[in-house]
Parts: C-alpha cells; structure tokens; sequence
C-alpha cells in the first residue's frame, strides 16, 4: 500500500508539473518575448542588414523578428543606425542596394550611390511578361540635381524576377551612364492578385500614370495598401497594422496613411517611418485631411460617450496635441434625440454606440469643411469649423429632415436627378467662385438608416432597403 501511494504522489507531482509548463512557461515567455520587442537594446540585437543571396548579387535585406513592429520609431532609428555602418558607393555600377529596407513596401529596394558630377536618376522594371514601369527620379535643391543619391525604387513585381534599369543623365539631360541588375522576388508573396482583368471603356481620354490604390479592408491577417498600375499588375504592397487606411495624404515631401484605428504614420520618400500620430481614446472613422495650418483633421469615434463617429478632431503635426474640434451631436442634439439604437445589424468595426450620423468624408476649403454623412443620406457643409462652426446647408432629400428645426438647411432641388443614399467620398472636384463649386461623391445607392428605421426610401427613389449589398447599380455622381 505504501508503494501504491508513493506512485500515486510521484504521478500527481509530474501532473501537476505538466500542467504548470504546459499552462504557464508558454505565457512567461510569451510576456518576455512581448517586452523584448519593445526593447531597443534587444531589437538592435536582433535586426540586422545581411547581403541575401536569395535576392541576387550583391543585395541586402533585413533580418529581424517577425513580431518586431516596422511601426516603431524605435526599430525606424536602428535601421538608420545598421544603415550607416554600410558603406556607400562612390561608384554608380556598384550601388547599394537594399530591398524592402524599412518594412514599408514589400514591391520596393533602396539603391544608394554617389557621383562625381551633378546628376539624377531615372529608372524602368522589367519582368518576363509585364511593360516596363518607368519613373524619373529628381532630389530637392538647385536644379534637381545631386552628387549624393537616395532612392527607394518602387514598382517591383512580387513573386517573380525583376530587372532594374538605371539611367543617369546630366542637368542637360544627356545620359552619363547606365547600369542594370536583377532581383529575384520569387519567394515574396503578393498579398492579394499580382495582375487584375482590365476592361476596356468608351472614354478616349489618356490615363495618367497610375498608381491605382486599394486602401485593405478588415481581416484577420495582416492588411496591406495595394497599388496598381494601369495595365493592372500590382507595383506596391504596403503593410498596416490592421483596420484600414483610409486616406493617402500628402505634404512637404512625406505621405500620411492610418496604420491602425488609432495611428497615422508620416513616411518620406525613401520609405522611411518618420513618425506616427496615436489619436487617442479617439478612434479614426474612414477619412482625415489637413487644414490651412497642415494639422490634421480626422473623423472621429469618441469611445467615452454613447454616440460614435460624429466628432472631428485636429492633431498637431508640430506638438501632437489632440483637440476635439467640435462634436455633432451637441449642434444635432434635437434629431439626435429622435434616432434609435439598433442592436440587431451587424456594426462596423465592433462599435455599438448611437450611429445617427455615421462620418465617412472631409472636404477642407478655405476653412470650412463639406462632409458625407452616410446615415442621414446627407451632404454637410459647415463654416468657420475651427472657430465658430454653424451650419451652411444639408443636401438631401428633404423628406429625411422634414419635421426636425434643420429642414430649412436643406437646399431645394432644381432638377429631376436621382438623390444620392448612402453616399461615401464627397469631393470638391471645381471651384469656380465662392458661390458656385462642383462636387463629386460615391452614390452607395443604399436606401436603409439603421438610426430612423421610419424613413421610407422607396418613395424617393431607392428601392434597396434590407441591406446595403442589393440592387443593382451604385454611382459615381457629378453634381
């Protein structure tokens, strides 16, 4: 008996020693790792700038762990810092090259070099079955012109080989030299396809030089910005932390997108991550612009109240200081009151607050700000947003705001054009004075606000009211 319970005891120790490394060693490591890369020291460590001969001759890539986040200003400044214990060429035939260098665009190489005589560069790419995609590359300064060369070369197709063709011409445009080389993308992935169907339209007009761009959408896995050219192959894949990025904004040579629904990163021309802007307990809805100040004007969900995406807030490019612009629902608060809260719809993004107005655009001019709000069908324009904003007009069908003290926003229509519904991206296309301006917006066609379930879309026109996936046709709609 006395055996019997020493075996016992032995067993239920090994359990129970089991059960602790199977429960428990996974998370402590797991939580090492998780502070680990948060940790410049150890990224330092672990990133490096190594020659990859998967890649082709005499071209780096950077190693480094996978869960190291590219959106870390941190890991931006250690790539910086590998990069310059690189040496530089001096000689154009023998550059620097390395792909993919900040993590920023998996279809893109930097290429360093440096030059006796003043000079720029243009380039092509050239796969097997793809048209070449060319580009011509000019530094800030006198002339365009440099002895010092940074580039990141856009445009690589994934997933095959690619010839790069370098031609570097004088301030007369006359070719100094050339230089071609070959990297092979075979074992990089492409996210989503690498050549669309193209159909052929009516118009004659020429297409300006792409590039096409898909801003992702919610999934599970990793999102990313796609760019396309103009016979549809895929020339730019753009890693985001998640959510969407719903807007390419550009200023003083650096590109703005949200990485998150919280983040919006600032990258300059060679890819680099120059900083990133965290919106706070506010999360970003759908689209941000800058203002005359070139701050940043960003739709907004505020998380500590009942109703969601109807405020604006402004960051400051400068301090990163976040203000609450202004916050519809006080200015709405009488129409705010009629709406319902609808608990039976699937939500966007997880919220489930009051959606009454549902923000999907910003139009900055000249200090006032026109604004698509999908859930009233309505466009928005009001003035003076930073300093008194007030109402200018609603354009909508009138049966939406009939009843409410804001019918008398509501312009009257002067012609028998179909009224938009659930419209996104209005955009100001032409100013022709402060009285007379042309828009343009996506008419989704959707006839349903969640928020007023009493509205009747039929009698105005739209007949798809279950879901914002029938009918037939949505528009692009030129006012």
């Amino acid at each position: 008996m006395p055996k019997i319970i020493k075996l016992l005891t032995v067993a239920l120790i090994i359990a129970v020693a089991l059960f602790i490394i199977i429960t428990f060693i996974p998370k402590i490591i797991r939580n090492i790792h998780n502070n680990n890369i948060e940790n410049p020291e150890w990224i330092a460590k672990n990133t490096n700038i190594v020659l990859d001969k998967s890649l082709g001759e005499n071209i780096y890539s950077v190693s480094k762990d996978p869960d190291i986040n590219i959106y870390d200003l941190k890991y931006q400044n250690i790539i910086n810092e590998k990069l310059a214990n690189l040496d530089t060429s001096d000689d154009f035939k023998n550059p620097l090259i390395v792909y993919n260098l900040y993590g920023s665009n998996e279809a893109s190489l930097n290429i360093y070099f440096a030059t006796k005589e003043a000079s720029y560069l243009e380039y092509s790419v050239q796969t097997s079955n793809t048209t070449p995609f060319q580009k011509i590359l000019k530094n800030d300064g006198q002339n365009n012109l440099t002895t010092t060369h940074a580039y990141q070369l856009i445009g690589l197709i994934l997933e095959t080989e690619n010839t790069i063709n370098l031609t570097l011409k004088n301030k007369s445009n006359e070719i100094i030299d050339t230089y071609s080389f070959t990297i092979n993308l075979s074992n990089i992935k492409a996210a989503s396809e690498i050549k669309l169907e193209i159909t052929e339209g009516e118009s004659k007009e020429e297409l300006s030089n792409g590039l096409y761009t898909i801003l992702g959408n919610d999934s599970d896995d990793q999102d990313y910005v796609f760019m396309y050219d103009n016979n549809g192959y895929l020339r730019s894949q753009i890693p985001i932390i998640g959510y969407r990025a719903h807007a390419l904004l550009f200023q003083d040579d650096k590109t703005y997108f949200s990485i998150s629904q919280t983040q919006i990163a600032q990258m300059n021309n060679l890819g680099e991550i120059t900083d990133i802007f965290d919106t706070g307990y506010y999360q970003l809805h759908h689209d941000y612009t800058f203002n005359q100040d070139g701050d940043l004007l960003i739709l907004a969900n505020n998380t500590k109240k009942d109703t969601e995406e109807d405020c604006i807030i402004k960051i400051d490019i400068e301090s990163k200081k976040i203000t609450e612009v202004i916050d519809f629902e006080d200015m709405f608060q009488s129409y705010v009151d009629t709406c319902t809260l609808d608990t039976k719809s699937a939500r966007d993004e997880g919220e489930d607050g009051l959606d009454w107005l549902h923000l999907n655009s910003i139009e900055y001019i000249d200090k006032d700000v026109i604004l698509s709000s999908r859930e009233t069908s309505s466009i928005i324009k009001i003035n003076n947003l930073e300093t008194n904003p007030e109402i200018k007009y609603i354009l909508a069908d009138k049966s939406i705001w009939e009843n409410t003290e804001f019918a008398n926003y509501v312009y009257d229509q002067k012609s028998n054009f179909k009224v938009q519904a659930g419209q996104h991206s209005v955009r100001l296309k032409e100013k022709i004075n402060d009285y007379q301006y042309y828009l343009i917006l996506y008419d989704n066609n959707y006839g349903k606000s969640n928020s007023q379930p009493n509205i009747d879309y039929k009698q105005i026109g739209i007949p798809n009211t279950k879901s914002p996936y029938e009918g037939s046709n949505s528009y692009y709609m030129f006012i």
